[in-house]
């Protein structure tokens, strides 16, 4: 018997307001989080999302009422703020998923933000992914010719050591695809191996005059990327 075919034979018995409050907590309780989405209701909740916004206007205020997270709804959350936070999810996805973040990562890896903004902002989850990449080369572009600029502590000794650029997410993305997300030296990919993280990392270091450009570049798992620092 499936999930839901369970549940529609285990619906509540009592639809008050504590009750409803209190299914969310069992649902937080039985996903092993605080932070729950529409999703989750529809796929394992044993009431409507339908019913939770009728009663408390809408999903973050039961969440709240309920003693639980919620996502973070601002309408006068900024665009950048938005690529931000979708940035950082996708790198998560990139290093342990090897792939491009999917809309379930949001709650995954902690987003600030719902989807909802993305799809109010952009249109569809593929544009919002489209505009971080879009950002990232052209951030890329701009900071090409941008000096290095030294640590705190190089300016403070007066000695130049080792100074690294972070790789902008479209350079990671497009090596990391042209590697087929799959390391370099040992051969391990996330669809393979579970567990593995991958780095993108300088085969000619740039402490050594090293660009950070593709065909300087390659993927290198975690611990062979360690390993190699180490050695």
């Amino acid at each position: 018997m499936t999930d839901r075919l369970e549940r529609s034979l285990d619906r509540l018995a009592d639809y008050s307001d504590d009750a409803l409050l209190a299914e969310l907590r069992r649902l937080a309780d039985y996903l092993g989080r605080s932070r729950i989405t529409i999703r989750d209701i529809d796929d394992h909740g044993r009431c409507s999302y339908a019913l939770l916004k009728q009663r408390f206007g809408g999903l973050t205020n039961a969440l709240k009422a309920a003693g639980l997270s919620a996502s973070l709804f601002h309408r006068d959350v900024s665009d950048d703020d938005l690529l931000d936070e979708l940035e950082r999810i996708w790198e998560e996805a990139l290093s342990r998923d090897g792939r491009r973040p999917y809309k379930q990562d949001l709650a995954r890896y902690g987003s600030r933000y719902s989807q909802g903004p993305y799809y109010r902002r952009w249109g569809s989850w593929i544009r919002a992914c489209e505009a971080v990449l879009e950002r990232s080369r052209t951030d890329t572009h701009s900071r090409a010719n941008q000096p290095m600029v030294p640590t705190p502590t190089e300016e403070r000794s007066g000695r130049r050591t080792s100074v690294k650029r972070r790789i902008p997410l479209s350079v990671r993305y497009n090596v990391l695809r042209r590697d087929r997300f799959i390391c370099a030296t040992c051969g391990r990919s996330p669809a393979t191996h579970q567990g593995t993280v991958l780095h993108v990392d300088h085969i000619h270091p740039e402490s050594k005059g090293g660009q950070t450009v593709e065909k300087n570049l390659r993927t290198l798992c975690e611990d062979c990327n360690l390993g190699k620092g180490a050695s």
